[in-house]
């Protein structure tokens, strides 16, 4: 009877575990990158964020070394273990690239006031129009900076917005010729803003969250500070700003 080699799973696992810490490597830099500049903050949870994570691990994290213990093989020549392996790295190359692309492409560039909300636009609607994203910076300074988006008062006005919708499928939020900087008009959203007070006694636990942000920010009463609901891709929330248009932070009544 031929003696049985125990070490072949041994260095098929070694060679998985390898792969395996290089690709998480990878995965935490594009978690940072994800949370602190592409999703930050609430988008991170409401704008596909943390979805984006999910699809990363599975390719990253999951496929690549899974594929390297399937099919490493120590018998194997160099050459045909480099082929191998040189296989299962441009799988996973090509398939996180497309994973980070996609992100990228849809990470919320600006946060537009339209109506009676606010509404995330994705940098691939604006990229789209030919609108350059650096110009965003010229309406506010947070990231992504929030805007107000004019509501059309004249014929003319009225019918180009209209067109757009109908021609081109933009709804006005992503209308970029409507964009104003919300500082100059957040008195004329003021009266739109939520009852704190309903919110808290529909979502109790909503207290909590909102004595954290405004004790971060030094307020004691929960009316000095004004609130205006956030619709995204995944939830709604609700955004927290000062009386001078100034963004404090969210909560989560969901």
């Amino acid at each position: 009877m031929m003696p049985i080699n125990f070490h072949l799973p041994k260095k098929r696992l070694t060679a998985a575990l390898l792969h395996f810490g290089i690709s998480f490597s990878i995965f935490v830099l594009i978690i940072l990158l994800l949370a602190n500049s592409w999703y930050p903050g609430v988008y991170f949870d409401t704008e596909g964020g943390l979805q984006g994570i999910k699809i990363v691990a599975g390719i990253d994290v999951v496929l690549g070394p899974l594929l390297t213990l399937i099919v490493f093989n120590p018998q194997k020549s160099v050459r045909e273990l480099t082929v191998d392996i040189g296989i299962i790295a441009s799988i996973q190359i090509i398939a996180l690239l497309w994973g980070v692309y996609t992100l990228h492409n849809q990470r919320p560039v600006a946060v537009v006031f339209w109506n009676n909300s606010f509404l995330t636009v994705p940098a691939q609607a604006l990229n789209e129009q030919g609108y350059a994203l650096e110009k965003l910076g010229d309406l506010g300074n947070a990231h992504p900076p929030f805007v107000y988006a004019a509501n059309p008062v004249n014929l003319a006005d009225l019918m180009k917005m209209r067109d757009l919708i109908l021609k081109q499928h933009l709804p006005p939020h992503h209308q970029t010729w409507l964009y104003r900087p919300l500082k100059e008009h957040f008195s004329e959203i003021k009266p739109k803003q939520l009852n704190i007070d309903g919110i808290i006694a529909k979502h109790p636990d909503v207290k909590n969250q909102l004595s954290s942000v405004l004790e971060k920010q030094h307020i004691g009463n929960i009316h000095d500070v004004l609130y205006f609901l956030l619709q995204s891709k995944y939830s709604n929330s609700v955004l927290i700003f000062d009386q001078q248009a100034r963004y404090l932070g969210y909560i989560n009544p969901d």
